[in-house]
């Protein structure tokens, strides 16, 4: 445990769950609203 205690600091972890929830929310958002972020992206 100590070695991942050392790998996966707290600030680490929050970021991964940070990013993982960001990610969710957006393919949430997008399944909701029917929005594609790649041809939005591609449309400029």
């Amino acid at each position: 445990m100590a070695l991942l205690n050392r790998v996966f600091t707290t600030r680490t972890l929050l970021q991964i769950i940070f990013v993982l929830t960001t990610t969710i929310m957006m393919k949430a958002i997008s399944a909701h609203y029917d929005f594609s972020w790649a041809t939005a992206l591609a449309a400029g």
